[in-house]
């Protein structure tokens, strides 16, 4: 089905801190330890097209700006696990990253230049797409030799 996608992502750094220092530190405080003052808030609103099939919720949908070029991306997962998400990004940008309950993820991110690891620990995964339409994903992720970023992505997904 067609559909339109509003998508608003808060990053915020955690200045010298791995992403083990901030998965442990959050996870022992049950608090966000995000040290910045500076989020930055990004919002798309993009149209692609979801379906259910093979007992997989899959969402597509195309996008293009000026740091990721012309890119295609794939959400899905699986009916009897929505809490364990992927997401396939294919075109300038090619990535695959793996969101998993309190679990940490090694990623692969290739920019075209050169492929790296990223890693990912999903603190959160509030996955509502079939029942209300939105999926919130809170995560920490972290380039290795770079200081962990704290990420809160919302999506809402309506049929048009």
């Amino acid at each position: 089905m067609n559909c339109k996608i509003k998508i608003t992502t808060t990053q915020s750094d955690f200045k010298g801190m791995s992403i083990f220092d901030c998965a442990a530190k959050e996870l022992m405080m049950n608090e966000t330890i995000s040290d910045s003052t500076d989020d930055e808030v990004i919002e798309t609103t993009l149209f692609g097209e979801f379906s259910t099939q093979d007992g997989k919720f899959l969402l597509n949908y195309d996008e293009e700006s000026e740091y990721m070029g012309a890119t295609h991306t794939r959400l899905e997962f699986s009916l009897t696990d929505p809490k364990l998400i992927s997401i396939v990004r294919s075109g300038a940008v090619e990535s695959f990253m793996v969101f998993e309950y309190h679990k940490r993820n090694i990623c692969v991110y290739n920019t075209g230049i050169m492929p790296f690891d990223i890693c990912i620990f999903a603190k959160d995964i509030d996955n509502q797409l079939l029942e209300k339409g939105y999926l919130e994903l809170d995560y920490i992720i972290e380039i290795k030799g770079a200081c962990a970023q704290h990420t809160v992505m919302k999506m809402e997904v309506t049929r048009v």
